[in-house]
């Protein structure tokens, strides 16, 4: 589905009330994927510490801004330690890099965040595809 920039709703920082981690899979992303290739660009393999994103409960898969799902978190990863099914390990580039296993977040929770911009959270030139916003300590 196509969504033109005015229809588009801009999410902002007092509309997020869940932790969240913002993964820009910009690259990855093809129209017509399927379901389970891109959950698997979603969760992995990201250059970060565990520390740094376990707080987060769901992640938002973003492409050029927008919002194209919303996964729950159930666990963050070595990628070393997690099979994808459709990426396999590349131990020379996905070392020391991290993955999540999850599951599509609830109706509820997609709907508050699918097809939403949060391209304002993200700074021109900022290079990190992973942007953690965290709403209340667990």
């Amino acid at each position: 589905m196509k969504y033109s920039r005015n229809m588009l709703q801009k999410l902002t920082l007092e509309d997020i009330r869940e932790n969240i981690v913002i993964i820009k899979i910009n690259k990855s992303f093809r129209e017509g994927m399927s379901e389970i290739e891109l959950y698997d660009a979603t969760r992995g393999c990201w250059k970060r510490k565990i520390a740094s994103v376990e707080k987060a409960d769901y992640a938002l898969a973003v492409v050029y801004g927008i919002v194209k799902e919303v996964y729950q978190i159930d666990e963050w990863l070595p990628a070393e330690n997690e099979v994808r099914d459709t990426i396999p390990y590349n131990e020379t580039v996905d070392a020391g890099r991290i993955v999540f296993k999850g599951r599509v977040a609830d109706e509820k929770i997609r709907k508050k965040y699918l097809a939403h911009s949060v391209a304002d959270f993200f700074k021109r030139g900022d290079a990190g595809p992973v942007k953690v916003i965290l709403k209340s300590q667990k």
